[in-house]
């Protein structure tokens, strides 16, 4: 029995990115990769936590010092090491001091926080999204009071970009 004042809410529509899984699960070329869905899996399809997250997951364990929280923008090291990565050293951008980084509770709530910075800072703005996307994306800037459009990126007639 569902509890009553749930029981009018709707079953949420089927999500296209993960028809994408489907359309590739049922695909029998050898040679075939996923793209959809952004998490690696072994060639037995399980996701597995690499050896390098685990070598990781060791040295934090043994170091860490405290369970303080970290500041509003996460790690500086850490996005500090994610510009360099992105620009690579001596980069203008980070030589003038161009970027910021901060970071998120996984990705929608990435999508949030940027939406309620565009919301308050600049309120006309249009969030042009992808069309496949998560169903997701567009309600948390919607949410957020941003108009959405949308954009085609793959055309399944020709099964091109």
């Amino acid at each position: 029995m569902i509890f009553a004042p749930f029981a009018k809410l709707e079953t949420a529509p089927p999500d296209p990115i993960l028809g994408l899984t489907d359309a590739f699960r049922a695909d029998p070329n050898p040679d075939k990769i996923n793209l959809g869905v952004g998490v690696y899996l072994n060639d037995d399809g399980a996701n597995t936590v690499l050896k390098a997250v685990k070598q990781a997951e060791k040295i934090l364990l043994e170091e860490e010092t405290t369970k303080n929280y970290l500041p509003i923008q996460g790690e500086p090291a850490f996005g500090k090491l994610t510009q360099t990565m992105l620009f690579g050293e001596g980069h203008p951008v980070l030589v003038q001091g161009r970027a910021a980084s901060l970071q998120t509770p996984g990705g929608t709530g990435a999508l949030r926080l940027g939406g309620d910075f565009l919301k308050a800072h600049f309120p006309g703005a249009v969030v042009w999204i992808s069309d496949p996307t998560w169903p997701n994306h567009r309600g948390v800037f919607q949410a957020a009071g941003l108009k959405v459009a949308t954009y085609p990126y793959y055309d399944p007639a020709t099964s091109a970009l």
